[in-house]
């Protein structure tokens, strides 16, 4: 039965491909970047689709009059072993009270959504055409594990020994490197020292990402899910002099033999799950945090992305490459939480973020993907206002909590500069907001994701 309904999901997904019903969307970003926010706001507005008033909230979204979209809601999931998403679970916490924001993603889930919109072939039996919509979610911290598609052990060593030399000044590797160094390479294997250095090298780990880092990896050291224990998680890069000789059951080799395990049988099954069959790509990027880590961090999540593009196919999409080789034709890069600025900086917001990913997105138009640049706010906390701030009249920001003041948060920088980065940490307020305040039924608050949709589905209705 399994097999039969294996083979039936694989005919019905090649049908949708030819039909071009079928669309698959991979929203790619780092831990704390609002992947799972950003889900959420999507199923909760396409899930308003057919309502009365729906079209008034839509003002950027011109398919969906045009094409008469009559519903939108999840449908039934596209693989039954894997998690489903859990949107009901993320709009309860945001409708309780006091509201929360929806939990962070430990594993992997998908949700998947169907359009419904006037089909105007006069040659069709039926007056009615469908999209569906899949969407990935998964741990942030697993991402960066991408780039170790390309790395072999001794890449993968060289690149961990050239970061922490980078970083040292931030948050330095002191711990493990000090203790790894009595490991002996070309000797038998000790699980228990080596299990004392896997350890401190994760701890290290877990401080980087505190500090704002991006390229952790392996990204399972930090957040493990199932993988907990596993001793395919017991390894480190070799960062001290390599032995000459060793034995195939030697400490290297036997490292380097988990390494591999771990990018062929963990990295490799993540990426062929996630984004090995993308049609459309949305890149989140948090330019405020960025700028707030310091130069060592806002170039460190620069490179990030620069790297982990290199592990996506884009290209104009056809029929046949839809069905047998799948490329992103369509990417947009956004910056999140626009609604922690006022909206008189959200153009240099916007004009940060092309400076940020100029060489990341001139790679994704060679290869042939359009591309575009938008600020979000998946679920927006605060609304701008005019107030008196130092004697004049500025834009501030407000919340739905009577007991928060209005706030100015400052400027933002157009483009990063040294002196413009110390000016921001000097006179920003970074501010962490409380969800907004919903009744149950409400629609979810949001900065351009109508605008977003219109970007991504306009052409497929």
């Amino acid at each position: 039965m399994n097999l039969f309904n294996g083979i039936a999901d694989s005919i019905g997904r090649g049908i949708n491909l030819m039909l071009d019903q079928e669309i698959r969307i991979g929203v790619t970003g780092l831990s704390r970047g609002g992947k799972t926010a950003l889900i959420t706001s999507l199923v909760n507005m396409i899930s308003s689709f057919g309502d009365v008033g729906t079209i008034e909230r839509l003002p950027r979204f011109s398919a969906y009059e045009s094409k008469k979209i009559s519903y939108g809601g999840v449908a039934r999931p596209r693989d039954l072993r894997v998690k489903a998403f859990p949107y009901q679970q993320a709009y309860a916490d945001l409708t309780s009270e006091p509201p929360v924001w929806p939990e962070p993603t430990s594993g992997i889930s998908e949700i998947r959504l169907e359009l419904r919109y006037k089909n105007d072939d006069f040659l069709s039996l039926s007056d009615t055409k469908h999209l569906y919509i899949d969407i990935w979610d998964y741990p942030g911290e697993w991402l960066m594990d991408l780039m170790l598609l390309k790395m072999d052990y001794e890449e993968f060593s060289d690149q961990i020994k050239k970061r922490v030399s980078a970083i040292q000044n931030v948050t330095g590797a002191g711990e493990w490197v000090k203790a790894g160094a009595c490991l002996k390479g070309d000797g038998p294997v000790n699980e228990n020292d080596l299990h004392q250095v896997v350890s401190l090298y994760t701890s290290w780990l877990k401080e980087c990402k505190k500090q704002g880092f991006a390229m952790i990896v392996p990204g399972r050291f930090v957040l493990p899910g199932d993988l907990e224990g596993a001793p395919i998680l017991e390894f480190v890069p070799w960062v001290w002099d390599k032995p000459e000789v060793h034995k195939s059951d030697s400490l290297y080799e036997t490292l380097k033999e988990r390494y591999h395990a771990y990018r062929e049988k963990v990295v490799k099954k993540f990426y062929n799950n996630c984004f090995s069959r993308l049609d459309r790509q949305i890149i989140l990027i948090d330019c405020l945090k960025a700028l707030m880590g310091g130069r060592e961090t806002f170039m460190d999540i620069n490179d990030t992305f620069d790297v982990l593009l290199e592990n996506f196919s884009y290209g104009s999409s056809n029929l046949l490459s839809r069905l047998f080789s799948p490329k992103i034709d369509k990417v947009i890069f956004a910056a999140t939480k626009a609604d922690t600025i006022t909206i008189d900086q959200h153009e240099n917001l916007l004009n940060l973020l092309r400076s940020m990913v100029k060489q990341a997105s001139a790679r994704v138009r060679a290869d042939g993907s359009n591309c575009e640049f938008m600020i979000l706010s998946a679920i927006r906390a605060s609304r701008c206002l005019y107030a008196e701030h130092e004697g004049r009249q500025v834009q501030v920001l407000a919340t739905d909590y009577p007991e928060e003041p209005a706030f100015f948060p400052g400027s933002v920088p157009a483009k990063w500069s040294r002196e413009g980065m110390e000016f921001f940490q000097q006179y920003f307020r970074m501010k962490d907001f409380r969800p907004p305040k919903l009744n149950f039924g409400d629609p979810v608050p949001h900065i351009n994701i109508d605008a977003l949709l219109n970007y991504l589905l306009k052409d497929k209705l």
